[in-house]
C-alpha cells in the first residue's frame, strides 16, 4: 500500500460521510418540496425554493464525491492506482457537468423570462418535462460518469477487510447505470 496518511484518511471519512448526509438532506427535501407543492397533475415538479435548495445540494454532493475519490485513490496500493485514478477522472467529469448543469440553472435559467425566450429557459431547466439539454447532461453526469468512478473506484478494495466498501461501491455504481 502507498503512504496512506492520517489527514488522507480524514478527509475520506469527512467526504463521504458529507455526501452521505447531503443526500439523506436531499431526499428530506425533495419530500418536502412534493408536499409542500400545490395540487397539480404533474407530482413530482418541485417549487422554485425547494429546486433551488435541491440543486444546491447536488453542487455539495459532486464536490464531496471528488473529494472522496482524491482520498481513494490516497489509499491505493500501488498495483491498483490506475483503477482509482480513473475512478477519480471520471468522478471528475461528473461533477464539472452536473456542478456546471446546476449553476447554470440556478443563475441564468432563473435570469430568463420563459415568455421571452421559452425554448432557452426550457433547455436550461432539470424541472422541465424530457428532453431538456440540462436533465441530458445531468443524466450522463450521475448515471454514465459516475457508474464508470463507483465501479473503478471498487476494484481499489481487495482485502478482505474491505469488502463492504467493494460490494457497495460495485452495487452502487451498477445501479447507477
Amino acid at each position: 500500500m502507498s503512504e496512506w496518511t492520517q489527514t488522507d484518511w480524514r478527509f475520506g471519512m469527512w467526504s463521504a460521510t458529507s455526501a452521505s448526509t447531503i443526500g439523506v438532506v436531499y431526499v428530506f427535501v425533495g419530500l418536502i418540496g412534493v408536499v409542500a407543492r400545490p395540487p397539480s397533475p404533474d407530482g413530482l415538479r418541485q417549487l422554485d425554493l425547494y429546486l433551488a435548495v435541491l440543486e444546491a445540494l447536488i453542487i455539495l454532493s459532486a464536490v464531496a464525491l471528488v473529494i472522496m475519490m482524491t482520498a481513494v485513490y490516497a489509499y491505493a496500493p500501488t498495483d491498483r492506482k490506475t483503477f482509482a485514478l480513473t475512478a477519480l477522472a471520471f468522478m471528475i467529469c461528473s461533477a464539472v457537468l452536473t456542478c456546471g448543469v446546476h449553476f447554470a440553472s440556478l443563475t441564468v435559467g432563473r435570469q430568463i423570462d420563459a415568455r421571452g425566450l421559452p425554448l432557452l429557459s426550457h433547455q436550461l431547466s432539470v424541472n422541465e418535462d424530457w428532453p431538456t439539454l440540462a436533465m441530458s447532461l445531468d443524466l450522463l453526469a450521475w448515471n454514465f460518469f459516475l457508474e464508470l468512478a463507483l465501479v473503478c473506484a471498487a476494484r481499489v478494495f481487495r482485502s478482505e477487510g474491505t469488502r463492504r466498501v467493494r460490494v457497495s461501491m460495485t452495487v452502487a455504481g451498477t445501479l447507477c447505470l
